[in-house]
């Protein structure tokens, strides 16, 4: 897809939304859309054959919105990985907020004509790679010692997480958005510290979760880890291991163009094979780019197939 068309899909998405926010979305017509975008019906349907494909496609924007956004603040480098997460918590609440208005419609909406919410191909496995890096951030921050715990305590932030985000949809409750992130990860730190202390058997074990992963591991190779997050991997080996130069360029450049397909509403799949291939050839990459090979298929495919 060429970045013009990329921008005009865009653009039809963001006019999709707000109309769907406002009015709902049986209520929200093509030809609607086409005149708020400056088009004709008929050039809409180019770039969605039918408005369950466009309403398909907003959720996987609003997904990819929030999903990219956590994952910039993974590479802010100054920040310790306690205050990363403090800040993705708030981030989050913070694209919830925007997107609110859009959500209580749609669910009005769906409960009025008992139509279900569009589902995806890949959600489960989604799922289980935000739960998997969740662990990997309380162990970041924890330590070994947190090890044991990791999904009791992943399961208690997403009950946590859940409860203030219902909140948010409460007319007129004011509620300091960063404050909220302050208190989940006060209440963590509490709890964690807790159940260190306490010693006592986990609720879920590190062995139950490998079972529940284990299907998900035999289709990807057991990459779980998301595309920017490799890729910011490769930058930091970059500069440790490759002297500048050239080749260094290159592969910097095919890291940069990877990452901004990766955040995009539909990455091109030609383009990132190319950039992978660049990477291949740098003998300090090789691991990493079979690792980005294979999760591609996870990140990309899910968000481009609406079989």
């Amino acid at each position: 897809m060429s970045e013009k068309l990329a921008d005009k899909k865009k653009q039809i998405l963001k006019t999709a939304l707000q109309l769907f926010s406002t009015k709902g979305i049986s209520a929200t017509s093509m030809q609607e859309i086409a005149e708020y975008c400056g088009m004709s019906k008929g050039s809409l349907y180019l770039h969605f054959k039918s408005k369950e494909d466009l309403e398909s496609s907003i959720y996987l924007y609003c997904e990819g919105l929030i999903r990219d956004s956590v994952m910039q603040v993974e590479q802010e480098h100054l920040l310790t990985p306690k205050e990363q997460l403090r800040k993705q918590l708030e981030v989050v609440l913070n694209l919830l907020v925007e997107l609110r208005e859009f959500l209580v419609v749609q669910i009005q909406d769906h409960h009025a004509s008992g139509k279900k919410p569009p589902s995806q191909k890949h959600l489960r496995e989604k799922q289980i790679i935000g739960i998997q890096w969740f662990k990997n951030k309380l162990e970041q921050i924890y330590g070994d010692d947190v090890y044991p715990y990791t999904l009791d305590l992943t399961m208690f932030v997403v009950g946590l997480l859940d409860g203030y985000i219902r909140t948010l949809f409460i007319p007129g409750l004011p509620l300091n958005i960063r404050r909220v992130a302050d208190h989940i990860v006060f209440l963590l730190d509490e709890v964690a510290g807790g159940m260190v202390r306490s010693q006592r058997d986990p609720l879920i074990s590190p062995g139950i979760w490998t079972e529940w992963t284990e299907k998900l591991k035999d289709r990807s190779g057991g990459s779980l880890r998301h595309p920017l997050i490799i890729t910011k991997q490769m930058r930091d080996l970059l500069k440790d291991k490759l002297p500048e130069g050239p080749e260094r360029d290159l592969a910097q450049e095919s890291i940069d163009i990877i990452d901004k397909e990766f955040r995009d509403i539909e990455p091109r799949k030609a383009i990132l094979a190319g950039m992978i291939a660049n990477l291949e050839s740098v003998p300090e990459l090789v691991s990493l780019s079979r690792e980005l090979k294979e999760i591609c298929r996870l990140y990309v495919f899910s968000r481009t197939d609406r079989t």
